[in-house]
C-alpha cells in the first residue's frame, strides 16, 4: 500500500469515567489520532506534528514515541496543547482543553521534505488557512485529504478551494457553517464549492453521508458498546475512507470498519 503522510496536531488527552475516579492517558488530537487509525486499516503511515518543552509537550512526546508508526516533529512556539474529558459513553464533557494551532512557519522545512516522499496526503484544520494552502499547493492533485474536526477552524478549508482534494471530511457542525459561509444548497454543491472529489459528513449517533460524482450514500451510525466513548470516531472514519482511496477500492467500503476498530480501542483504553 503506498505511504501516507499525516500533518496536524499530537495532544495528550486525559480521558476519566468518573469525576473522582482514575484516568486514562492517551495520546489524541487529530493527526494523531488519523494515523494511528490509518496504521490500524494496514497503511504504510508517518506523521508529522508539533511538540513543546514544557509539561503537555513532553507528556505528547513519550506517548508519540510508543506509536507503531514513524514520527516527524517541529519544536512549538507555543504548548502543543492537551485535552482532559469526563466520558462513561457517547459524547464526552470538555473539563479542560486547549488546541494548537499549527502554522506554516513552524512545519514548513519539514513538509517541504516530506510531502514528495509520500503518495497521500491527509491534514486537519488546526493547521491554520497559510499551512493547509501550502500543503495543498505542494501535494498532487486529488492526492489530499482533509479532516475538519474544528468548527471555529473549518473555514480554513476554504482557502485551498482552488487546489483539487481527493476528499474533505467534515462533522454536522462544521457542514452547517460551510453551508452558511459558502451558500451551498446541499452536500454535492458544497463538494464542488470546496473542490473536493467526496466529501464525508459525519452524524454522530446518525450515521454519515458521503457524496461523490454527484451521488450521495446514506450509512447508519455504527453501534457503540457499552462503556466507550467515540473519541476519533470521525477521524477513523476518515481514515477507512482514505484506505479504500488508497487500495483503489469502493470508497464506502471501509469506513464502518475503521469507526468499529476505533471503538474497540476507546472501549479498551479505560
Amino acid at each position: 500500500m503506498p505511504p501516507i503522510l499525516v500533518i496536524g496536531s499530537a495532544i495528550p488527552e486525559t480521558v476519566r469515567r468518573s469525576a473522582t475516579g482514575s484516568a486514562t492517558l492517551r495520546i489524541g488530537g487529530v493527526g494523531a489520532i488519523m494515523a494511528q487509525e490509518l496504521h490500524r486499516c494496514g497503511l504504510d503511515v508517518a506523521l508529522l506534528t508539533l511538540t513543546s518543552n514544557d509539561a503537555p509537550g513532553r507528556t505528547a512526546q513519550n506517548l508519540l514515541r510508543q506509536q507503531p508508526f514513524a514520527v516527524h516533529t517541529t519544536p512549538a512556539a507555543g504548548t502543543v496543547g492537551y485535552t482532559e474529558v469526563l466520558t462513561t459513553a457517547g459524547e464526552p464533557q470538555e473539563l479542560d482543553a486547549v488546541y494548537p494551532t499549527i502554522s506554516w512557519d513552524e512545519i514548513s522545512a519539514a513538509a517541504i521534505a516530506l510531502i514528495p516522499q509520500h503518495d497521500w496526503v491527509a491534514a486537519d484544520c488546526n493547521l491554520d488557512a497559510s499551512a493547509l494552502r501550502e500543503i495543498a499547493q505542494r501535494t498532487p492533485p486529488g492526492r489530499l485529504v482533509i479532516n475538519g474536526t474544528a468548527p471555529d477552524r473549518c473555514d480554513h478549508i476554504l482557502y485551498t478551494s482552488d487546489y483539487t482534494k481527493a476528499a474533505v471530511t467534515l462533522n454536522r457542525s462544521e457542514a452547517a457553517i460551510l453551508y452558511n459561509l459558502t451558500q451551498a444548497a446541499n452536500p454535492d454543491d458544497l463538494a464542488r464549492q470546496l473542490n473536493a472529489q467526496r466529501l464525508l459528513i459525519t452524524h454522530d449517533a446518525d450515521g454519515w453521508l458521503l457524496t461523490a460524482d454527484g451521488q450521495t450514500v446514506r450509512r447508519p451510525a455504527v453501534p457503540v458498546p457499552p462503556d466507550t466513548d467515540f473519541i476519533g470516531a470521525g477521524d477513523a472514519a476518515t481514515a477507512g475512507l482514505l484506505y479504500s482511496l488508497a487500495a483503489g477500492q469502493p470508497p464506502t467500503d471501509h469506513i464502518n470498519p475503521a469507526i468499529a476498530r476505533r471503538l474497540q480501542h476507546n472501549r479498551l483504553s479505560f
